[in-house]
């Protein structure tokens, strides 16, 4: 049955309104599927921009973390602080980013506890720095484990920049697609009627506006990234490409090396380091092993611009694309002059005082062995002139008068004396060569002990107050002479007063670290000004005839406290007694 012209017209117009129906539709399905996939383009960008975020603040933070270990100053954990805080929330981020996508949420799951590792490496010698640990800083096996954990990190965040590269080749193809099958419908809308052209027409200037705004969306994230590397000004931090020549140049670099963009752009690298380390290839070897290993880190000479030198810590990364191709390298720099210099100052500084150490040990080994010999030739004679003036006082006693008499008591007690000095003198001098045995000692009981052997505590007219004593670490011969010398001083320049009433105790213990102990008299004490002469040899602060001894009493004492690591000083008055304190510290020397 044939149709009226009409009707044909009318079914002509109404196919044709079917057609543009349904290619208005199709480009409407076709715009808004543009807008997801431009969507999920600059999502893959934002989660691309996080994860080089993490990539950069990681050796920030390593190095924040080393300079901290190696030189104690405490200003250079800022980097270390504020990379931790700044991963934390990139990372919290990049979870929200990824939720649809399985395997980047694997890649999260492992990036955790690699993360906590690293970071935990860092931290524990963080807190083994603080607690004044320096073999710390040289320990090679947490440095080894801290460089793999960081090795691990890098592995996992190169995974998830190549997951989402491959996801933006993706959306970049199926929006290109989607741009043509656009221009398709514009250009058939076109052949049915002008307002299918007019329909395509603005529909390519939307998709033109689209690829407009994902190209900004692009720009502005690399100027995101570039602001942020110029923002750092310790670092010099640039790209290099595959030759070595350097490819970008930021104001940190600018700063530390001295060269402005326009004078360093597509220069090798080679021209920041000293002509025996170009002549050695120094550079060459650099990009090589960056190359073969994906990371390279030095310490070594480098030069600036006007020609001077620094100490630098080099790091050189390598970049690749999704498909593996090398693109280049980022190479972070950094100023180490000033630590180096104060290394090299502690160095000297550590020599000067062993050599000073080894002279003095050597000249006090000199002093010993004088005394010690001088002392055991002199005993031979002592004892002859005391034994002869014996003699010749009971041979002679009936043809001497008083005075002879008087001469040969004097020439004998003045012998005895001197032998008495000399013993004094040889026990001083074995204390500084004897060899300590430390033991746990019942402090109390030794001092109790020294009372009773002396008989001291006999003593009638003393009142003694002895306090508990804690249990101490030390030699019991040297500390038992030590409590023999003191107490016998205490009695000695107590016994001219009316009531003599001598103390021994126990004061407050510093922080913990020492035990201190006293004696105290109510003796004739004596004037503080001279109390830097109480602990020398043969120093006295009062007359012999008042007062017998050898001097040599309290310079004992005070070797052997120095001996066990601790200290010994004395507070007095002129008439109003005297007081002598010591430490011992926990674990005594030996």
């Amino acid at each position: 049955m044939k149709l009226s012209v009409e009707r044909k017209i009318v079914v002509t117009f109404g196919a044709a309104l079917l057609l543009l129906v349904m290619i208005a539709i199709g480009a409407a399905w076709n715009a808004l599927r543009f807008d997801a996939t431009f969507d999920r383009v600059d999502h893959t960008y934002r989660v691309l921009a996080d994860i080089w975020a993490v990539q950069t603040a990681i050796p920030s933070m390593q190095s924040s973390a080393r300079g901290f270990l190696l030189t104690g100053d405490d200003s250079l954990l800022e980097p270390y602080r504020q990379g931790r805080t700044k991963i934390t929330g990139v990372v919290q981020e990049l979870r929200t980013l990824t939720a649809d996508n399985p395997r980047q949420i694997e890649h999260l799951a492992r990036l955790d506890p690699a993360l906590a590792d690293a970071i935990g490496v860092m931290e524990s010698h963080i807190a083994a720095r603080r607690a004044r640990d320096p073999a710390a800083a040289h320990e090679i096996d947490p440095l080894l484990r801290g460089q793999r954990s960081v090795g691990q990190v890098r592995a996992i965040l190169d995974e998830m920049d190549a997951e989402e590269r491959r996801l933006m080749t993706e959306r970049v193809n199926l929006t290109r697609r989607t741009a043509f099958r656009g221009i398709g419908a514009a250009a058939l809308g076109g052949v049915l009627a002008l307002a299918l052209i007019a329909l395509a027409g603005l529909m390519a200037v939307r998709n033109r506006r689209a690829r407009d705004a994902a190209e900004e969306a692009l720009r502005q994230s690399e100027a995101s990234i570039r602001q942020m590397f110029e923002s750092i000004k310790d670092y010099a931090i640039f790209r290099v490409d595959p030759l070595g020549r350097v490819a970008s140049w930021g104001q940190g670099a600018a700063h530390l090396l001295g060269y402005q963009s326009d004078e360093i752009l597509g220069q090798h690298i080679a021209r920041f380091y000293p002509a025996d380390a170009v002549t050695g290839s120094l550079p060459l070897h650099e990009l090589r092993v960056a190359t073969e290993t994906g990371r390279y880190e030095d310490e070594g000479w480098r030069v600036r611009r006007d020609g001077s030198r620094f100490w630098a810590n080099v790091v050189l990364s390598v970049i690749r694309d999704s498909a593996g191709e090398l693109v280049g390298f980022v190479k972070v720099t950094r100023d180490l002059s000033a630590r180096r210099a104060t290394e090299e100052e502690i160095r000297s500084l550590n020599h000067d005082l062993q050599r000073q150490n080894d002279n003095l040990a050597a000249a006090n080994r000199e002093l010993e062995s004088f005394s010690y010999s001088v002392s055991h030739d002199l005993r031979a004679p002592l004892r002859h002139i005391d034994g002869f003036a014996t003699l010749l006082s009971k041979h002679a006693d009936i043809v001497l008068d008083e005075t002879g008499r008087r001469y040969l008591s004097v020439i004998s007690d003045s012998a005895r004396r001197m032998g008495r000095l000399i013993d004094d003198l040889l026990s001083f001098s074995r204390m500084g060569r004897a060899q300590m045995e430390c033991v746990e000692l019942d402090h109390h009981q030794l001092v109790s002990g020294v009372l009773r052997e002396s008989g001291h505590d006999r003593n009638p007219r003393i009142e003694w107050h002895v306090d508990p004593l804690p249990r101490v670490r030390g030699d019991a011969a040297m500390l038992r002479q030590v409590w023999t010398n003191l107490i016998d001083n205490a009695v000695k320049y107590s016994a001219r007063s009316e009531h003599p009433r001598i103390e021994i105790g126990r004061g407050p213990a510093p922080q913990g670290c020492e035990q201190i102990f006293y004696i105290r008299d109510n003796g004739v004490g004596f004037d503080m000004k001279y109390s830097d002469k109480l602990f020398g040899v043969f120093q006295r602060l009062h007359r012999a005839e008042d007062y017998e001894g050898t001097g040599v009493g309290l310079a004992i004492v005070q070797r052997i406290v120095h001996r066990h690591g601790g200290r010994v000083w004395a507070e007095a008055a002129v008439d109003r007694g005297a007081t002598f304190y010591f430490t011992l510290k926990p674990e005594a020397k030996t």
